[in-house]
C-alpha cells in the first residue's frame, strides 16, 4: 500500500513539473510514407488542435484522424492543393469556415465522420473530383441545403450519411453517378420514395435501423427491384400492403421526369466521354502522323545535304589538252589527266 502511494505521488509530481515547463514532452512528428505511389503524411492521434502548416506541400494523402481539431479555417489547406484523400474522422470539428475546401480541386475522398458538424459544408459538392464523402455520425438534424447550387459539380459515387439523426434523405439534386448510399441508423420518419428519383444509377442503399414505415419499406424494395439493384440492406417488410394503401412508385420514380432527366445526364456524360476519347485518339493519330512526316522530311533533307557536301568535296578532272590534240592513235598512248585547280 505504501509503495502504491509513493508511485502515485511520483506521478503527480512528474505531471506538475511537466505542466510547469520543467520537463518537456517528447515531440511527436507526422509519419511520411507512400501508399499506391501517392505521398502520404500520417498525423494520427497526435493531440493536434489545428491543421499543421509545416508539412510538405506535395502531400496527396493526409491523415489527421483521432485528434482534437475543433474548427477548420479558410487557410487550413491553402498550401496543400495536391491532396486527393483527406481523413478527418474522430476529431471535435464543430464548424468549417467558408472557403476551407475550395483549394482542394484534386480531392477524391474525404472522411468527416464522428465529429460535431450540424451541416455539410456546401463547397464540398462543388469540388470537381470528389467521389466519396463520409459524413456519418454527425449532428445533421437541421440540415439546410437551400443555398446548394444544383446540379452539384462533384461526381459523387458513394455517400455515407449514417447515424446523423436525419428525418429524411437530403435533397442534393440529380446525382447520376451515385451508386451506393448509406443512410442507416437514421429515423427516416419523413422519407418519401420520390427522393430516389434523383439516383438513377443507384445499386446499393443501406436503410437498416432507419425506422421506415411498412409502406416506405415496400416502395423502396419495389424501386430497387425495378432498377435491378439489391434490396439486401433494406428492412424486411413484415407484411404486403394493398396498392390502395401503398401505391407502387412507378410514377414517382422510374417513370418520373426527374428520373428521365437523371438518365439523360448519364447518357450525355457517356457520350461526352466517348467523344473525348475519339477526339483524343484522333488528335494522337494526327500528332503521330505529323511526327512521321517531319521525320521523313528531315531524313530527306539530311541525305540531300550529305550529297551536296560530298559533291563539294570531290575534285573535278579534265582531259589534258595534249590528248585532245594528239588523237591519231589514242590506243598507243594513255590519257594524261590534269587535276583542275580552283
Amino acid at each position: 500500500m505504501e509503495l502504491h502511494w509513493q508511485l502515485l505521488t511520483f506521478i503527480v509530481c512528474l505531471q506538475s513539473l511537466r505542466s510547469a515547463g520543467f520537463l518537456q514532452q517528447e515531440e511527436r512528428k507526422c509519419n511520411y510514407g507512400r501508399i499506391a505511389k501517392l505521398m502520404r503524411i500520417k498525423c494520427y492521434d497526435m493531440d493536434l488542435k489545428e491543421v499543421p502548416q509545416n508539412l510538405k506541400t506535395s502531400v496527396e494523402v493526409l491523415d489527421l484522424s483521432h485528434n482534437r481539431i475543433k474548427k477548420l479555417k479558410s487557410g487550413s489547406f491553402q498550401k496543400y492543393t495536391d491532396i486527393q484523400f483527406l481523413m478527418l474522422f474522430e476529431n471535435m470539428i464543430l464548424s468549417v469556415e467558408p472557403g476551407t475546401f475550395e483549394p482542394l480541386t484534386s480531392l477524391q475522398e474525404i472522411d468527416l465522420s464522428n465529429n460535431g458538424l450540424t451541416t455539410i459544408p456546401l463547397e464540398l459538392f462543388q469540388l470537381p473530383r470528389l467521389r466519396n464523402l463520409y459524413i456519418d455520425s454527425n449532428e445533421l438534424t437541421s440540415l439546410n441545403l437551400q443555398a446548394l447550387e444544383k446540379p452539384i459539380r462533384a461526381p459523387l459515387e458513394y455517400l455515407n450519411i449514417a447515424s446523423c439523426e436525419l428525418q429524411e434523405l437530403p435533397d442534393l439534386g440529380i446525382l447520376p453517378k451515385l451508386w451506393q448510399l448509406n443512410a442507416s441508423m437514421n429515423p427516416l420518419q419523413d422519407f418519401k420514395i420520390d427522393s430516389l428519383a434523383n439516383l438513377c444509377h443507384l445499386q446499393v442503399i443501406d436503410l437498416t435501423k432507419s425506422r421506415l414505415s411498412q409502406c416506405g419499406c415496400q416502395q423502396v424494395t419495389n424501386h430497387l427491384m425495378m432498377l435491378g439493384a439489391s434490396p439486401r440492406f433494406v428492412p424486411v417488410c413484415m407484411e404486403a400492403l394493398d396498392i390502395r394503401e401503398c401505391p407502387l412508385p412507378y410514377n414517382q420514380t422510374i417513370h418520373s421526369a426527374t428520373f428521365a432527366s437523371c438518365q439523360t445526364t448519364v447518357e450525355l456524360a457517356e457520350t461526352r466521354s466517348l467523344w473525348l476519347l475519339v477526339a483524343g485518339c484522333f488528335g494522337g493519330a494526327c500528332i503521330a502522323l505529323m511526327i512521321i512526316i517531319f521525320w521523313v522530311i528531315h531524313c530527306r533533307r539530311k541525305r540531300t545535304q550529305r550529297r551536296m557536301r560530298n559533291v563539294q568535296k570531290r575534285k573535278p578532272f579534265v582531259i589534258s589538252p595534249k590528248n585532245a590534240i594528239n588523237n591519231r592513235h589514242p590506243e598507243d598512248e594513255p590519257l594524261h589527266c590534269d587535276t583542275a585547280r580552283k
